[in-house]
């Protein structure tokens, strides 16, 4: 597939600020179009076990509080 220059350096700009692959991006893309659930915002999974790694530290610690894990 050809595609013009403007075209692929926007691409890989938008890919690079969600933190995907080119190939990632485009699926997505592509799967959106066609109605597919779109995969995960890996990013924002990443904060979320993030956020979810703490509390597990903190129930750990026995920091006495109720932390809803969902």
């Amino acid at each position: 597939m050809v595609l013009p220059l403007e075209l692929i350096e926007a691409i890989k700009q938008r890919a690079a600020e969600q933190g995907l692959s080119i190939t990632a991006y485009v699926a997505n893309l592509v799967r959106r179009d066609l109605g597919h659930p779109a995969l995960p915002d890996p990013l924002e999974m990443a904060e979320q076990l993030h956020q979810l790694q703490e509390r597990v530290d903190r129930l750990e610690r026995g920091g006495g509080e109720a932390v809803d894990l969902l």
